[in-house]
């Protein structure tokens, strides 16, 4: 189950924002730090500045380079869930969902 995910669109180019509401934070580590580490479906790390902002939480810093590596294209869906299958790197992993679940 995502804790995060969001339908990617062109305002998403430079930065990652999803709207709540969110009747929890779902990454407080990263919210109290400022960063959340991910890995990717090929293991890769990722750590992208992470900011809460009223109802929205925002990922920059290293999501712009995330985007065009992973090919990830308007329509595509990201999921940010729990990581218990892929290695040991990180608590989360962020996942890509070509052309949306529809």
């Amino acid at each position: 189950m995502a804790l995060l995910w969001k339908v990617v669109g062109r305002s998403d180019s430079r930065q990652l924002t999803v709207e709540g509401p969110f009747s929890f934070e779902p990454f407080p580590n990263a919210a109290a730090s400022g960063y959340l580490e991910v890995v990717d479906e090929c293991n890769s790390p990722w750590k992208f500045k992470y900011k809460v902002s009223g109802n929205k939480r925002i990922l920059s810093g290293q999501w712009d380079v995330f985007r065009r590596s992973n090919k990830v294209q308007d329509g595509d869906e990201v999921a940010i869930r729990n990581n218990d299958v892929w290695g040991p790197q990180a608590d989360y992993l962020i996942e890509v969902i070509r052309g949306g679940s529809n």
